[in-house]
């Protein structure tokens, strides 16, 4: 009977991925989510670029990282960032900041074959990708917008 309810238990598990957006004030909120969810049990995967995961990779702390899988997409170029340019907004001027939507917007390959590939039972995304809920949908993958912002912050922004 116990052997029956473990396997119960163990079968209500997620595996559940998140993707941000590519400044450090939503990986953050991201990673404390991540946390939170493993702690709970669920198999969760960090969905970023190689730059961007080693130096979260730096600030996390071992455990944390023993519980989180990083799965790096591999940074696409784009006409208007430099060669091995910044990953993130906080490495950019704000003028370049369109072209590193663009970048983000060609991570939707990649991660789409990530998802295909994958067990992920959910998804949760930032506001930026509008590209990635039909994908979710079409994988039969469940997805959810996390937003970083309060309500307050919202309706006062419009």
């Amino acid at each position: 009977m116990d052997e029956l309810k473990k396997k119960e238990h163990d079968d209500q598990k997620l595996h559940i991925a998140v993707f941000p957006w590519l400044a450090f004030g939503h990986f953050l909120p991201f990673l404390h989510l991540s946390n939170h969810l493993s702690q709970l049990g669920h198999r969760t995967s960090f969905i970023s670029t190689p730059k961007i995961l080693r130096r979260l990779s730096e600030i996390i702390s071992p455990d944390l990282s023993a519980r989180i899988a990083m799965v790096p997409l591999p940074f696409p170029s784009v006409n208007g960032l430099p060669p091995d340019s910044a990953e993130s907004t906080s490495e950019l001027p704000s003028h370049l900041i369109p072209f590193l939507k663009r970048a983000y917007d060609k991570l939707q390959f990649p991660l789409t074959e990530f998802l295909q590939n994958s067990d992920v039972n959910w998804l949760i995304n930032d506001f930026a990708p509008h590209w990635l809920p039909p994908i979710a949908t079409r994988l039969g993958i469940n997805s959810v917008f996390f937003n970083i912002l309060s309500a307050s912050s919202l309706a006062f922004m419009g």
